[in-house]
């Protein structure tokens, strides 16, 4: 379709700027509609990461596990991610060292813990309300939960930063 327009838009003008600018248009109007459509599939990969992540919601705890069985936090997180073909390292140490750090965390979004410098937890962002972030993960204590992190003493003094790992991919 474009190559016929193309050829429309140089049969009609006859000087070489007049095309030119023509083609550059085209080109233009393109890709911000391919960009455009990118948006739209990440926000769309968003809410189906987050309701992939949801049914998981009652799975126990298992340490050093990754699998429907059971989950240790950064093994859940890996799992749901590999889901959509995105791929993460294993620990959330590991995890944490990728992505791009943001101040304010979107649906999708990583959020990391920590007590003292070590990254201890990692957690993915269901939505964000006037009571705060909420987020899915995997606890020793409860297995997959939904939370909200200013509501939980613990979560919100260990809460370190956001990351995302998702438009941040190529």
């Amino acid at each position: 379709m474009i190559h016929f327009l193309f050829l429309i838009l140089l049969s009609s003008f006859s000087n070489g700027y007049t095309e030119s600018v023509a083609l550059n248009t085209l080109v233009a109007d393109k890709s911000e509609a391919c960009d455009t459509h990118i948006i739209r599939d990440k926000r769309n990969q968003r809410n189906d990461l987050v309701a992939f992540a949801q049914t998981f919601v009652g799975t126990p705890y298992k340490s050093k596990q990754y699998s429907a069985n059971g989950f240790d936090c950064s093994g859940f997180v890996q799992y749901v991610y590999q889901h959509f073909d995105i791929d993460l390292n294993r620990t959330s140490t590991e995890i944490a060292k990728q992505g791009r750090r943001k101040s304010k965390p979107n649906k999708g979004d990583l959020v990391f813990f920590s007590s003292g410098k070590r990254i201890q937890h990692v957690a993915i962002v269901t939505h964000i309300d006037k009571r705060g972030i909420h987020i899915i993960h995997s606890t020793s204590s409860k297995g997959i939960i939904q939370e909200c992190i200013q509501e939980s003493k613990y979560w919100n003094s260990r809460y370190a930063f956001a990351k995302d790992v998702i438009l941040s991919r190529k």
